[in-house]
């Protein structure tokens, strides 16, 4: 999942663009139905292998979580996680200008009418290390047995909160589902995969380094400063305790300064703290606390604590799915004042929005992936705090849009009926950076025999207007819109 979108606007606007008159891999069979207006097609499915890469890599089982970033003004380049027990992570090619196409064209007609836009797809990384650098494993672009389980993903965007805030690189951070499972971190522009439990040094006031445990996901919360960063880890099993982790920006695994990948990005020192509460049955629990006491007593635990995502409007607030009780959003009250962060002067608070209802195609319930997007206008109808979206850990793989207060629910789509599909997983809204306003085109996954990745398009999907940032014309014909990276004052609308 792409974080930080909200801060970036990055169009591109193809003149003339050459576009294929025949499918290709994209536009197969779908294997999600859009519902309530929604329209889909499909990206790439289990085993496809586009032809003439120069890649050897049929897409592995068991598609998971997603991101999304544009690897340069032509290239939307996604990452797919693979949930099994050999688990890599694949990355996948767009051309922009044809998939903005492929989009419009469903808008209008329906299909995306014969565009070709997939093309090409490989491991996401060439190289992996288990000590933070010092040594690298070559992984020769095929899948190997070193990883267990991927699940769910995010990547994020430098300066993701604003100049100097959140993360340095383009990131994308995964775990793996598994005991003692750990949890990494690819660096998306040289394609390098680090091992960050176990390899992070000791620093600050809580419990040294990144721990080992069963990771379903972390989200990347703002700090309101620009020396640390503050991921929200959520284990799916394991340990089954929710934790946060404060990495000092700027310093090894020994607390000298250095201005090496990790480093720079906090994932080198740093340590970790519980999250003390427990999820309500209803309504808001204010009390929230972090600790580092070895005694499991009152820590924030549930046997199946799902995906965990930011707010781009408010980066101190994040969405929680638990599968075995609803929806959850967290309102984070960090104190860095002192110039390192303070645990007895930091709380949370956590409010319920979604009841559970046990596998039950007419209501919501086995909350997994969300996904919440930046404010936004859709069809006329302004979203303030913008909105988030779940899927279902279910066979029938429902997928819910509300409110960021539990209103407007609506189910956008399922897997029901069709054959070889199973659960909906990796919920990602991508809409900023195909030039739409958030909410309007999503990515999801079905993880079934047939798994495969979709792009659902919302009913009112709305355009984003020609920018009046400074427009460039290129002599091959295509205009890019340059981005303007902004920081956005806590719980502000950018679109006001």
């Amino acid at each position: 999942m792409y974080r930080g979108l909200s801060n970036t606007l990055l169009l591109v606007i193809a003149s003339g663009a050459f576009l294929s008159s025949a499918y290709a891999l994209d536009g197969g069979t779908l294997r999600v139905n859009p519902r309530n207006g929604w329209s889909a097609f499909e990206v790439i499915t289990i085993g496809d292998d586009p032809a003439g890469d120069g890649f050897s890599w049929s897409m592995p089982e068991r598609f998971d979580g997603l991101g999304a970033w544009l690897s340069d003004a032509s290239t939307l380049r996604l990452q797919v996680n693979h949930e099994a027990i050999d688990a890599t992570i694949s990355e996948v090619n767009l051309d922009l200008a044809n998939f903005r196409t492929a989009i419009s064209n469903t808008i209008s007609g329906g299909t995306p009418g014969g565009v070709s836009f997939v093309t090409s797809a490989r491991q996401a990384y060439d190289r992996w290390s288990s000590d933070g650098g010092a040594t690298w494993t070559n992984t020769s672009g095929t899948s190997n047995t070193s990883f267990l389980r991927f699940c769910s993903g995010q990547s994020y965007s430098p300066n993701t909160f604003g100049v100097d805030r959140g993360f340095v690189d383009n990131i994308y951070i995964t775990g793996e589902e598994v005991n003692f499972g750990r949890l990494v971190a690819l660096d998306l522009e040289n394609r390098d995969f680090y091992q960050l439990s176990g390899t992070v040094g000791s620093g600050g006031d809580g419990i040294g380094g990144m721990p080992f445990d069963s990771w379903e996901n972390a989200a990347l919360l703002d700090t309101g400063e620009i020396g640390h960063v503050a991921l929200l880890l959520s284990p799916d099993g394991g340990t089954g305790d929710m934790k946060i982790y404060i990495g000092e920006k700027g310093k090894d695994v020994s607390g000298n300064a250095s201005n090496d990948f990790l480093a720079r990005n906090g994932l080198a020192y740093g340590s970790y703290y519980f999250l003390k509460d427990s999820l309500p049955s209803s309504g808001t629990s204010t009390n929230g606390t972090f600790d580092i006491a070895t005694s499991s007593r009152g820590r924030l635990n549930s046997s199946k604590l799902e995906d965990v995502d930011t707010s781009p409007g408010d980066p101190t607030q994040a969405v929680l799915g638990d599968q075995n009780s609803g929806l959850f959003t967290f309102d984070f009250d960090f104190d860095f004042s002192g110039g390192s962060f303070d645990a007895s002067g930091s709380g949370f608070s956590i409010t319920k929005i979604q009841d559970h209802v046990d596998d039950d195609d007419n209501f919501f319930g086995d909350a997994d992936n969300v996904d919440w997007t930046a404010p936004t206008v859709l069809g006329g109808t302004a979203y303030p705090d913008g909105l988030i979206f779940v899927n279902e850990d279910t066979g029938n793989g429902q997928i819910w849009m509300n409110t960021p207060d539990g209103g407007d629910l609506t189910l956008i789509g399922d897997t029901t009926g069709i054959s070889g599909s199973t659960e909906s997983t990796g919920i990602l809204d991508i809409s900023n950076l195909v030039g739409y306003n958030p909410g309007s085109i999503l990515l999801t996954n079905n993880q079934g025999s047939n798994s495969s990745l979709t792009v659902l398009i919302n009913p009112n999907a709305t355009a984003v207007p020609e920018p009046s940032a400074l427009v460039l014309a290129m002599s091959t014909g295509i205009a890019l819109v340059v981005a303007r990276r902004k920081a956005k004052p806590t719980g502000c609308n950018p679109l006001a």
